[in-house]
C-alpha cells in the first residue's frame, strides 16, 4: 500500500489535524494525477450534490494510480499566465458532519464493482467546519464505474476514460503515464548571417511509480526555422530522438536551439508553432502544442520568455486531438495516398 498522506503531508492519515491542512494551503498547490482538491460551495448545490463530485474523484483514482481527495480545500483560482488552477488560502470546509461508516458505505454503494482500499479521516474544527481527507489505493478490481461512467485521472483531472483505457483495464493491461513539456529558456540575435535563435529544453517525465517505459520516442517540430542539431536546414523542420528507458520521477532533458532569419518571421506574420509528440513501447502518443509570437522577442531581456508563448495545450492524447480536429480514418488515408474523395 502507498502512504499517500505521508508523501503529501509528511504524516499518516490518522495523524492529520485540521491545522495541518490549513497550513498546507498557505502556499499555492496544484492538482495532479494523485491528488484532487474539492471545496464545499453552495454553487455546487447541497451536501449530496457536492458529495457526488467526491465519489467521482474517488472512482477516477481507483481506476488510476490511487491518491488523495481533500474535501474542504480552498476554491481554485485560474492562473492568468498558465491557465492552471491553483489552490491557496482560506479553506472551504463542509458544513455537515457524517460518520466514517456512513461516508464509506455511501461511496461503496455508489461505485461498481465494490471498491476496496478507501480510507477517510474526518477533521473537525467546529460543528459546521469539517474536512474529509480520502486516501485511495489503486484498485486490483478495476475498471470501476460511477453513474454508468468509467472515470480515470488524466492530466491532473478526473475525466471519462478513453475507450482504449477501458479496454486495457479489462484486459489488465496498464500503460505508463509519460508526459512531455517544452521549456522556453532564452532567445537572441546572431550576426553573420543574421539569425534569431530560441533555446529550449525538452523534458520527458514518467509519472507511473511502478512502471518504467521503454523506447520512448519523441519528435519536435517547428513551423519556422530549423533545429541546429539537424543535418540540413530544410523542411520538414523536425527533430526525432529515442530514450531507451524512462524511470519514475527524474525527467530526461534535451536542450535544442531553433534558428530562423528575420525574413522567415516576417513571411509568417511573426507567428510560429512548436509541437512535441511523445510515445513509448506501451504508452499511447501524446502531443504538446505551443503557439509563439515572435514579435514578443525583447533582445534587451533575452531571458524573459513570458511574452513569447501566447497559448499552449500540453499532453493531449493524439486520439483526442484528432477527434477535436475532425480527423478520420478516411480523410487520413486520402491525404496520405493522394486520392480524391
Amino acid at each position: 500500500m502507498i502512504n499517500f498522506s505521508h508523501v503529501t503531508f509528511g504524516k499518516n492519515l490518522i495523524d492529520l489535524t485540521y491545522q495541518d491542512i490549513a497550513e498546507y494551503f498557505q502556499e499555492y498547490h496544484i492538482e495532479s494525477n494523485n491528488i484532487e482538491f474539492k471545496a464545499f460551495s453552495a454553487e455546487y448545490g447541497n451536501y449530496n450534490r457536492n458529495f457526488r463530485g467526491i465519489i467521482r474523484a474517488i472512482c477516477g483514482l481507483l481506476n488510476s494510480d490511487g491518491g488523495m481527495v481533500i474535501w474542504g480545500a480552498p476554491l481554485g483560482v485560474n492562473d492568468d499566465e498558465t491557465g492552471e488552477k491553483k489552490f491557496k488560502g482560506d479553506l472551504a470546509p463542509v458544513p455537515e458532519y457524517k460518520e466514517k461508516d456512513v461516508i464509506i458505505s455511501k461511496v461503496s454503494d455508489s461505485i461498481s464493482p465494490l471498491p476496496i482500499g478507501i480510507n477517510v479521516q474526518i477533521l473537525r474544527h467546529t460543528d459546521n467546519k469539517n474536512l474529509y481527507i480520502f486516501e485511495v489505493q489503486p484498485s486490483p478490481y478495476k475498471p470501476h464505474q460511477y453513474e454508468n461512467i468509467y472515470l480515470v485521472r488524466l492530466d491532473g483531472q478526473t475525466k471519462p476514460a478513453p475507450h482504449y483505457f477501458i479496454e486495457a483495464l479489462f484486459r489488465r493491461i496498464t500503460f505508463p503515464n509519460i508526459e512531455g513539456y517544452i521549456k522556453f529558456n532564452k532567445f537572441g540575435l546572431l550576426q553573420n548571417p543574421s539569425r534569431y535563435y530560441i533555446d529550449i529544453t525538452i523534458l520527458l517525465f514518467n509519472f507511473s511509480r511502478l512502471q518504467n517505459e521503454e523506447n520512448v520516442i519523441y519528435r519536435l517540430s517547428t513551423t519556422i526555422g530549423f533545429f541546429v542539431s539537424q543535418s540540413q536546414a530544410q523542411e520538414p523542420y523536425n527533430y526525432t530522438a529515442i530514450e531507451p528507458l524512462l524511470h519514475y520521477g527524474t525527467p530526461m532533458m534535451n536542450n535544442q536551439r531553433i534558428m530562423f532569419n528575420p525574413a522567415q518571421a516576417q513571411q509568417r506574420n511573426f507567428n510560429a508553432a512548436v509541437t512535441l509528440s511523445i510515445g513509448g513501447k506501451k504508452s499511447p502518443v501524446k502531443t504538446s502544442d505551443y503557439s509563439l509570437n515572435l514579435q514578443g522577442i525583447d533582445l534587451d531581456n533575452s531571458g524573459n520568455t513570458s511574452n513569447l508563448v501566447t497559448s499552449y495545450t500540453e499532453n493531449e492524447l493524439l486520439s483526442d486531438k484528432q477527434d477535436r480536429l475532425g480527423t478520420t480514418r478516411e480523410n487520413t488515408l486520402l491525404a496520405i495516398l493522394g486520392r480524391n474523395p
